[in-house]
């Protein structure tokens, strides 16, 4: 290893121990308890990004959703001389999320729809334009309908061409992703590229094609709160017949590892017991599988962050017998001790900031 990527590796870790909870909390960067102030961060797109979509055939996609208002979308230059100084950051959201915190929700009884508005605000306010940030919203923003919804071929393709037109647009080396949630499992899925299965109507299957992969075209991929091997919720064998958001091809289907009363039990235990053979014994989401046994990475620096907090996804954060959180070939991790599975994405803007800003140090 020569000198200047041994210091820019130390300058590195220096700013993930920063943003390990277990050493330092993180920054208080949204209060809860009222609207968030990040919400004067507003879309939708540009109109120059916009009249370019329209003008390089990407108009039928419908990026900036507008049905849904200004906040289902952001990002653009603001005329063809704004330069691009900084890798474009391409946000994707998780089940029933948005791009951008609906300016009129009440936040603290709908903690899922706040966006990206916090991480983009914390972005601008280090030197980022709205040329280098880009989101933009999948599904109904309907918490309700969260458990009706998994990784289809129609989700993941209009989120594969939007990364391809930011990519186009831009004309960047490279572009860096953060994804929380869901939004984890589809960007994995948009960046590796390949075919992907999907099941309709219950039982009929069809197959589509993504892409070739854009690996090499991403720098730093974050993946927050994400369910790389499933959701321990998502380990009984009827739920997965009756929700898709748990469905053995597309969803979050963890295997069925024993009896449902202690697998169940167990995902809100801080002791990961019964499900520790899954990984040995059974079978997981054919979609997450086919991610992990694809050795390819998302791009040179992974990162995954997650929190024991975190009900959703359960105090361990086990499923199939691994913590679901950590992608395969994670460079860094960093966990969080006393934060939602919403407040890891929306209360750690700054270490997000200082995690991308210091990945651009590894060449």
């Amino acid at each position: 290893m020569n000198t200047v990527l041994a210091l820019a590796v130390v300058f590195f870790l220096a700013h993930v121990v920063q943003a390990s909870p277990a050493r330092s909390q993180p920054e208080k960067d949204v209060d809860m308890d009222k609207k968030s102030p990040a919400s004067r961060v507003e879309g939708p797109l540009t109109e120059h990004f916009m009249d370019w979509l329209q003008s390089n055939g990407y108009a039928d996609y419908d990026f900036a959703y507008t049905h849904m208002g200004s906040q289902a979308s952001f990002g653009g230059k603001s005329s063809h001389e704004q330069q691009i100084n900084q890798h474009p950051v391409i946000f994707i959201h998780g089940n029933s999320d948005g791009a951008l915190d609906l300016n009129d929700a009440d936040v603290s009884v709908d903690p899922s729809n706040m966006g990206w508005s916090a991480s983009i605000e914390q972005f601008l306010e280090n030197g980022y334009s709205t040329a280098e940030l880009y989101a933009i919203t999948y599904g109904d923003r309907q918490i309700k309908n969260s458990i009706h919804r998994s990784m289809d071929c129609q989700t993941v393709v209009r989120l594969r061409r939007f990364v391809e037109a930011v990519m186009e647009y831009t004309n960047a080396s490279y572009v860096d992703i953060i994804a929380h949630s869901m939004g984890v499992s589809l960007a994995r899925r948009i960046i590796k590229g390949g075919n992907m299965r999907e099941v309709f109507n219950q039982t009929e299957v069809s197959e589509c094609y993504i892409g070739h992969s854009l690996h090499q075209k991403v720098h730093t991929f974050i993946g927050i709160a994400g369910a790389n091997y499933g959701m321990c919720l998502c380990s009984d064998e009827k739920l997965a017949r009756s929700l898709p958001a748990c469905g053995k091809m597309n969803g979050f289907w963890a295997g069925s590892c024993g009896p449902v009363e202690d697998v169940m039990a167990e995902c809100s235990s801080p002791i990961p017991t019964a499900t520790l053979h899954c990984g040995t014994n059974f079978e997981y989401s054919n979609f997450l599988s086919n991610l992990n046994n694809d050795s390819t990475k998302e791009g040179k620096i992974i990162i995954s962050m997650w929190s024991s907090g975190d009900t959703i996804l359960g105090k361990t954060n086990f499923s199939w017998g691994k913590m679901t959180s950590i992608i395969p070939g994670s460079d860094r991790l960093a966990q969080y001790t006393d934060l939602s599975h919403y407040e890891v994405k929306t209360k750690t803007s700054r270490d997000q900031y200082l995690m991308i800003s210091a990945s651009h140090f590894v060449r």
